[in-house]
């Protein structure tokens, strides 16, 4: 083998040839890794490119292989569209041309229907240009002839019209014109040609025609006239061109109303030409699933599946190449995609349709879904007509809209309601909102006048209330009928916003979209009929009115309607009224008679007679049919659940007029009449029912079991002279006041307004509301009857009733069977299954919670009943959630859909054993299974009966509304006796009555008798007191109250003492002190009274007084006078007490004699008073306190009536007095004395100058001058903290407007850059304004913060301010105006949202939270609902808000912030156990590592506070678990 020597460089190594052929080996591999990866991306595309150009050169081929026809054919096949979609409100612009039919004239616009179930609303200035100078010449006040458009318009006319304006702010409203010159404006008058369709007004009436307004310039028309067509100026025609003259570029047309012409269609057709509603003959091309590809002429067509010919057609039974007749209805713009229509209410109209086939807005049907889409519900309302339910209209809840499809399956039924008919659609809108399905009107047309409504107060204003009458329903209370005297100073304090108002319909303004109300009581009366026009009325006949307008020459009163009279002064002066002024006002309800009818509809009036003589034809109430038993046919079902508004109206053949079967007349029993009502159905017999209310406005009838029983035993009385006492009557309550109940008791032919006193009531009646009250059946015992006023007092607390328990049990389980049978027919799966059910049944379900043995067990049975195992009737088996648990019915709650279960063996055997029925009343042992409201379920156990029996809860009708709790538990053994064996089931009666309904009757008794005797008792109390206090006086009285009784009586001694001794009232108050006092303070005050009563007696002329004094005080009197005459100075010996004052007399004189000394005496005096003091043993009268002397006094020289003490006093003391008075005046101060003074002075002066000017230098000194604040708002004149500062201190100081005049400095000399600080000044003033200013002072400062800041800022804050201060309808009326002026803005409605939840106002706030939903964007609603979620929580139904957090997380799983929301919030209101379901929920999920990291974190925290070491334990092992897991996943 031969050696081959290798080349070796210089200063190289030796070369590994393995190693370095493993080296290349690699890198090859590598870069082959890389190049073969690009290689393969390379070597696609180019098979692309070449696969692209094959294709392309293929089809080029193919194109030249065919004929010029065929090529056409394809061309239009590329430019087809994909799918054809309906119209809907975002695809409208502005200047688009679509096919309207008008729905609806009215006064001032009209209403159009568009395609896509889009209304638009033409305005009068909108209809043609002719119609529209009209207008305005009439305006100007010229005279011409103008016809209303109810004159010139039909409804169902077909227009082509031009979208003028569409709103986006969410209120969906479109504005239309049928001008001929918005429509027409397109069409080039070189295009016009003839058999085109075209609309024109008419602008001018000529001999032989109608010369016509196209709209088109250089276009000219004529209307040849025909007979029986006549056209006013400004009608808008739908015409076709007949004659067509072009010469240059001016068009002349011929036009005619005649439709026979037909369109030219072999010509190459222009969009510009293709105007809505030209009819054309188009070919299939194409069947789609969502309609039809059409071709006419050179252009292509669809037809969307809701226009085909028949409302019930299917698109497969359309074959491609058939020829139709089809309308166009718009042209989409950009795309320029032409949809036609081919119904046949559009291409052959009919203006007439077959009563059988009209469908009145507000019908009823239970409709069958036939389609579900994102934007509703396509229903099948009968055979041939269909309706359509928007997703805002599919329920109350807007919770449901995301889960549509599940809560309403195809083919299911539902019950709706009719709204609207969108005409050319032919489809009619539906709505299944419940409060929309429960509202007795949906239009205004739906108002009669005359009716009795029910409302919420909307707003109060000066021009008079709106009150809110339903879904999108207004009314109006004018200012003269929101009282009988309507001059109320402040009406808000009557009229609550909010509250319900009890209101009759005076005025409906169709046109206006508005109801006037009354809400004045005398013409709420039943008796005062609504007369509307003057046909109806007669000579003589009797009205009420209300006074509008008073003249000097006559008065003017409104009626009903618009109907009205004049009351001329000669008429008035004939009855004695010479001063109109003063015996009418503005507003005043009067009695008046119809004098005379003119012909031209004027009515004369005259007042009333006030006495009985004058023979007026009242229109009283109809009373010979009250209380007759007639037949009766139900034509309409009011389907509503809270009262009102729903109930049965019938046709009663026997009176020929129709009636009305409030719901709460249906039943005895309030919780069975709601679903009483679904069991009538239109065209249902009612073979018996009472007239309750016969009137020429109304005739309510009543199916109350115990009122028709009476009536037909006659047992009623025929008058109030026949009702004894201790009767016992039914009757209906009518309204609740604090005194009491009101009721009506029927008395044929007449009824009584009876009062059930509220010590009368049993107390569970006391908490009920005014609507749980109304048509509440109730029995009374006659307790007081006043023939003369016609009143009649019951009482409810009666012992003996009409119908024993067992008969009210009875009845109470005969309509619960009529309920159940009624759900054995129900469509709902559930509810059959339900009424199906009966005792002893075995059922199975699914338990939902886990066992706990003092808990009811909820589990669920097959169609989603709910089933509850109480817990007495649990089995012995401990078992958890969704374990099978089998049991057997007890009872079926057909009212709350609830099943009772038992689980026990013994129980089971006893309810489905045989029975034997002992007779009638024999004792019997049982064991209470079941306590209901209104009776308990017994198991008789006694012998070898094995059955059950029903033992009623409730004693008397009166406790069916609140019954009282069951007076026996559970499993308790109780001795019972069968009272009867009926269809319904055995009931029996308790052997024995319970102790706690004896002590119940015991309390009532009580109550009663105590009400009864309470008027002579509380007299008797009265009287006895008296007596007492009277004795207690005698016994108890002081000397000087008797000598104060004697000084009264005595009038001459009353004069001289007044006299002597000052004013009477100065006396009078220190007796009363005196006699008022206690322990010392008394006694000295008899001293000084006992003097005063020495001094009166010598003053007195006759020596002693009237009235003698007992002998004690007498001889008391007797001895001080005569100590007095003895000695008189011994009064030095008895001082007066310190702050004591002597008699009136002394203190007078000494005052005066005060004034009348010199100056030196004075001091003189005053030095005497200070010795004075420091001898407490003198008298001292001059260091008495001084009193303001009233009137002037007599005085005496001599002074004799002071005592002698103090005038020697004074006597012995004047000679030192002159002599110190002239030393005095003898000294002379030094000069150097005086010049040191001034020095001191000085240096005080200089002291507090430097102090002051200290103080000013101090920066932390507080301003307290107005010169402060000055100084401190110029250093910093940009800090808004100083002006308000400023501001305070002004109002602080009473001075309103020095603070008004800071604020409007501030903010001229504040910079513009200092936005936010001018905003808290304005935020200042607009304070100051609303506490202290008025309300235009604030209206006007208002505005003025509104143009200089940003409103929203302005609004926002203040509504803050009104909420913080406790001005409640400030805020809400500032957040009403916020919510309609920044929709779009999500703070502005969770601030609404938390100010309502805040006041208690939660329906409110959801109503606010569902109004946000529908308006503001999609992307907010995450945050929306998740804050409103936190408030339902905190301060609402916690249930409710689970519920959205729930629906949320549901729509957004990965949300792990929305998560952590839940749970905080969860754990903020104490419920754990939720918070923990829901973490357990949120380690299940599948999210990123980080994430997940983030709710294990929180799990751990949350264990740490709320669990223990095994539940951290727990989610230490999950959070493992899960790390294992994902481990494992990435080593696969």
């Amino acid at each position: 083998m031969a050696i081959v020597e290798g080349d070796f460089p210089r200063g190289a190594k030796a070369r590994d040839e393995k190693r370095e052929h493993h080296a290349h080996e690699k890198k090859r591999k590598v870069e082959n890794l890389f190049k073969g990866a690009a290689s393969k991306k390379v070597n696609k595309r180019r098979l692309n490119l070449k696969k692209k150009h094959s294709r392309i050169k293929k089809e080029r081929q193919e194109l030249q292989s065919l004929t010029t026809k065929e090529k056409k054919v394809i061309e239009k096949e590329k430019t087809m569209l994909e799918s054809i979609e309906p119209l809907t409100f975002k695809m409208l612009a502005e200047g688009m041309q679509l096919l309207s039919r008008v729905q609806e004239v009215r006064e001032m616009d009209v209403l159009l229907s568009l395609p896509g179930r889009i209304q638009a609303v033409v305005p009068i200035t909108n209809i043609s240009t002719p119609y529209t100078d009209l207008l305005n010449m009439l305006a100007q006040g010229e005279d011409v002839e103008t016809k209303s458009l109810k004159e010139i318009l039909v409804e169902g006319e077909l227009f082509p019209c031009s979208i003028k304006e569409v709103t986006n702010d969410g209120s969906f409203k479109v504005t239309a014109s049928l001008n001929p010159v918005d429509v027409n404006s397109e069409i080039p008058s070189t295009a016009l040609c003839k058999g085109m369709k075209i609309t024109a007004a008419v602008q001018s009436v000529e001999d032989h025609g109608y010369v016509m307004d196209l709209g088109i310039s250089n276009a000219r028309s004529f209307l040849p006239k025909v007979p029986d067509q006549d056209y006013a100026i400004g009608q808008i025609i739908s015409t076709c061109v007949t004659g067509c003259q072009i010469d240059g570029h001016v068009a002349t047309l011929t036009l005619s109303t005649v439709d026979s012409i037909k369109f030219k269609q072999n010509v190459e057709l222009n969009l510009s030409t293709l105007i809505p509603a030209t009819k054309l003959t188009v070919t299939v091309n194409k069947v789609l699933p969502q309609g039809l590809v059409v071709t006419f002429g050179n252009l292509v067509g669809y037809v969307h599946k809701d226009h085909l010919v028949n409302a019930n057609d299917n698109v497969s039974s359309y074959e491609k190449s058939s020829n139709y007749t089809a309308v166009i209805l718009y042209t989409l713009p950009l795309i320029n995609a032409v949809y036609l229509s081919l119904k046949s209410s559009l291409v052959k109209p009919v203006k007439e349709k077959k009563e059988k086939d009209i469908i009145v807005p507000g019908q009823f049907f239970d409709a069958i879904i036939t389609e579900s889409t994102a934007v509703g519900l396509f229903i099948q309302l009968n055979k041939t007509a269909k309706g359509f339910v928007p997703v805002r209209h599919l329920s109350d809840n807007q919770d449901i809209f995301e889960d549509t499809r599940s809560l309403f399956p195809i083919k299911s039924r539902k019950r709706c309601r009719v709204l609207n008919h969108a005409s050319v659609d032919d489809i009619y809108i539906c709505t299944m909102k419940k409060s929309l399905l429960t509202q007795k009107a949906l239009r205004y047309e739906d108002f009669t006048v005359g009716e009795v409504l029910e409302g919420k107060i909307d707003s109060v204003s000066p021009a008079g209330i709106s009150v809110n009458l339903g879904v999108n329903l207004k009314g109006f209370i004018p200012k003269l009928h929101w009282a009988d005297d309507p001059r109320l100073k402040k009406p808000e304090l009557r009229f609550r916003v909010g509250n319900t108002i009890t209101c009759r319909v005076l005025k409906v303004m169709v046109d206006r979209k508005n109801i006037h109300l009354t809400c004045k009581k005398a013409l709420l009366d039943e008796t005062v009929v609504a007369y509307t026009h003057p046909s109806q009325l007669d000579k003589n006949l009797g009205l009420k009115g209300t006074v509008v307008m008073i003249e000097n020459n006559g008065v003017l009163v409104s009626f009903f309607g618009d109907l009205t009279g004049y009351m001329p002064r000669n008429r008035l002066s004939k009855k004695g009224i010479s001063d109109i002024s003063r015996y009418f006002y503005i507003g005043q309800v009067i009695d008046c008679v119809v004098h005379d009818i003119h012909e031209t509809g004027k009515v004369t009036l005259t007042l009333a007679k006030p006495d009985t003589e004058q023979t007026v034809k009242r229109a009283a109430q109809p009373v010979s049919n009250l209380g007759s038993i007639v037949t009766c046919k139900v034509e309409r079902v009011f389907d509503a659940t809270d009262g009102g508004s729903s109930g049965l109206e019938v046709s009663i053949p026997s009176l020929k007029s129709t009636g009305f079967i409030p719901v709460g007349h249906l039943s005895d029993f309030p919780k069975l009449a709601p679903h009483l009502l679904h069991c009538y159905r239109p065209g249902q017999i009612i073979e018996e029912a009472v007239v309750w209310v016969c009137s020429k406005l109304q005739t309510v009838l009543t199916l109350k079991p115990i009122i028709v029983n009476y009536i037909k035993e006659n047992c009623f009385p025929g008058s109030i002279e026949e009702m004894g006492m201790i009767s016992v009557f039914p009757c209906v309550a009518a309204r609740q006041r604090s005194f009491g109940i009101f009721a009506s008791l029927l008395c044929p032919p007449n009824k009584f307004e009876v009062l059930f006193p509220s010590s009368q009531i049993p107390e569970e009646l006391h908490s009920l509301s005014e609507k749980d009250v109304q048509h509440l059946t109730m029995e009374g015992r006659v307790i007081k009857v006043d023939k003369e006023a016609k009143k009649i007092s019951l009482s409810a607390l009666n012992t003996s009733v009409l119908q024993s328990d067992a008969r009210v049990l009875e009845a109470f389980l005969r309509e619960r069977e009529r309920i159940r049978s009624h759900l054995m027919e129900s469509s709902d799966e559930g509810l059959k299954y339900l009424a199906n059910l009966k005792v002893g049944d075995v059922v199975i379900g699914k338990l939902l919670a886990d066992f706990k043995s003092s808990a009811n067990l909820e589990f669920e049975l097959p169609n989603g009943l709910k089933a509850i195992v109480p817990a007495y009737h649990h089995a012995k088996k401990i078992s958890k959630a969704n374990d099978l648990i089998v049991g057997s019915v007890l009872y079926c709650d057909l009212i709350l859909r609830v099943v009772y279960v038992t689980t026990k063996d013994d129980v089971i055997k006893r309810i489905t054993g045989t029975s034997k029925l002992e007779p009638r009343g024999n004792k019997q042992k049982g064991k209470i299974l079941l306590n209901t409201d209104y009776f308990s379920l017994v198991s008789l156990v006694d012998g070898k009966t094995k059955d059950i029996a029903f033992i009623s809860n409730i004693r008397s009708i009166n406790e069916t509304v609140a019954p009282l709790p069951a007076p026996f538990e559970l499993g308790v053994d109780v001795d019972v006796a069968i009272d009867s064996d009926t269809e319904v089931g055995k009931i029996a009666t308790y052997h024995k009555t319970p102790v706690s309904w004896d002590a119940v009757n015991r309390s009532r008794n009580k109550r009663a008798s105590s009400s009864d005797d309470g008027p002579k008792k509380k007299k008797a109390k009265k009287e006895n007191a008296a007596k007492t206090n009277g004795k207690e006086s005698q016994e108890n009285v002081d000397p000087p109250t008797e000598v104060k009784t004697k000084k009264t009586q005595n009038k001459k001694a009353q004069k001289q003492l007044s006299e002597s001794n000052g004013t009477k009232e100065t006396e009078k108050s220190s007796l009363l002190e005196t006699d008022k006092s206690t322990g010392e303070k008394k006694r000295k005050g008899k001293k000084d009274l006992t003097e005063q009563k020495e001094e009166t007696s010598e003053t007195c002329t006759n020596g002693e007084l009237k009235d003698n004094p007992s002998s004690a005080n007498e001889t008391e009197a007797k001895k001080a006078a005569a100590k007095k005459k003895k000695d008189v100075p011994a009064k030095k010996e008895t001082p007066v007490p310190k702050g004591k004052r002597s008699t009136s007399e002394n203190k007078d004189k000494c005052a005066e004699d005060q004034k009348d000394l010199s100056p030196s005496k004075k001091r003189r005096t005053e030095a005497i008073a200070e010795s004075t003091t420091k001898q407490p043993q003198q008298f001292n009268p001059l260091a008495l306190p001084r009193l303001s002397i009233a009137s002037t006094f007599k005085w005496d020289d001599d002074m004799t009536t002071l005592p002698l003490s103090t005038t020697s006093q004074v006597a012995d003391s004047s000679d030192s007095e002159d002599e110190d008075a002239d030393k005095e005046k003898a000294v002379i101060k030094d000069r150097r004395e005086r010049a040191r003074e001034k020095l001191e002075q000085a240096k005080q002066d200089e002291a507090k100058l430097s102090k002051i000017e200290e103080e000013l230098n101090n920066p932390d000194r507080a301003p307290v001058t107005t010169d402060d604040f000055d100084r401190m708002v110029l250093s910093s004149p940009n800090s808004s903290i100083l002006w308000l500062q400023y501001m305070a201190f002004h109002l602080e100081n009473a001075e309103i407007e020095k603070a008004r005049t800071v604020a409007q400095r501030a903010l001229k000399i504040m910079s513009f850059r200092e936005e936010q600080e001018k905003f808290n000044v304005w935020i200042a003033w607009l304070n100051l304004e609303h506490m202290y200013g008025t309300t235009e002072g604030y209206e006007a400062t208002l505005q003025e913060a509104l143009r200089y800041n940003e409103p929203f800022k302005v609004h926002r804050q203040m509504a803050l301010n009104f909420e913080q201060s406790g001005k409640f309808d400030e805020a809400e009326s500032l957040y009403t105006t916020m919510l309609k002026k920044y929709k779009q803005n999500k703070s502005v409605w969770m601030n609404a949202c938390l100010f309502y939840v805040r006041n208690s106002k939660l329906d409110t706030a959801r109503g606010v939270f569902q109004r946000a939903l529908s308006i503001l964007d999609k992307k907010e609603h995450v945050d929306l609902i998740s804050r409103f979620g936190q408030l339902e929580m905190k301060f609402g139904q916690l249930g409710r808000g689970k519920t959205l957090f729930d629906t949320l997380l549901m729509s957004y799983p990965k949300r792990t912030d929305l998560w952590l929301v839940y749970i905080d919030t969860l754990t903020k209101v104490g419920d754990v156990e939720s918070a923990r379901q829901v973490l357990e929920r949120c380690i299940t999920l599948q999210l990123p590592a980080k994430k997940m990291k983030t709710i294990f974190q929180k799990f751990l925290e949350f264990e740490t506070h709320h669990g223990d070491e095994e539940r951290q334990d727990y989610v230490r092992k999950k959070a493992l678990d899960y790390v294992e897991s994902k481990t494992e996943v990435a080593d696969e």
